[in-house]
């Protein structure tokens, strides 16, 4: 276990006019940010139907590398998850990030979907927002953006579903 990011071959990836990879795949690198340990993003990679694998077939392919390159960081986080202690609060932060989780996937989702290119760096914001309110902040300029596009429809209904998935999150939380 440990944290990953993307190599320079990555981000090329993520680029490129049309992936010469799995979408699946494409997705799991999206989920790669530098941040984000390997087991939450095997654990975001399953909740959405991704391979589980996929960390291991991006690290091999040159796309992602491990972060920490030294033995400090990685052995600390394989120590810390088999204590007995760690599994109820790893379960209960599951359950406390689960709105959170459903309102980047449909972020990411949707502005790959509507945008795709021209979302790429709405892409990298999202990434690396790490709270629901940071994920709201995006939702009114990718709304924007949407409207440009698509059209006053598609975008109410883009802003109508996240708003949605935000209240669901921050109820959750109990905020």
């Amino acid at each position: 276990m440990g944290v990953y990011k993307k190599t320079e071959k990555g981000m090329n990836e993520l680029l490129a006019r049309s992936p010469g990879i799995d979408a699946r795949l494409v997705s799991v690198l999206i989920l790669v940010d530098g941040i984000r340990d390997s087991a939450e993003v095997i654990r975001l990679a399953k909740e959405v139907g991704l391979p589980v694998d996929a960390l291991e077939i991006l690290f091999h392919g040159g796309f992602i590398d491990k972060k920490f390159k030294g033995s400090a960081e990685p052995a600390a986080m394989d120590v810390a998850p088999p204590a007995r202690p760690m599994v109820p609060k790893q379960t209960d932060a599951a359950s406390k990030f689960k709105g959170f989780n459903e309102l980047y996937v449909y972020l990411v989702e949707q502005t790959k979907a509507l945008l795709g290119l021209r979302g790429f760096l709405y892409q990298l914001r999202i990434e690396r927002a790490s709270t629901v309110l940071e994920l709201k902040s995006l939702i009114e300029p990718l709304t924007r953006v949407i409207a440009k596009k698509h059209g006053f429809q598609i975008a109410q209904e883009f802003m109508r579903e996240s708003e949605r998935l935000v209240v669901a999150a921050i109820a959750e939380r109990n905020m």
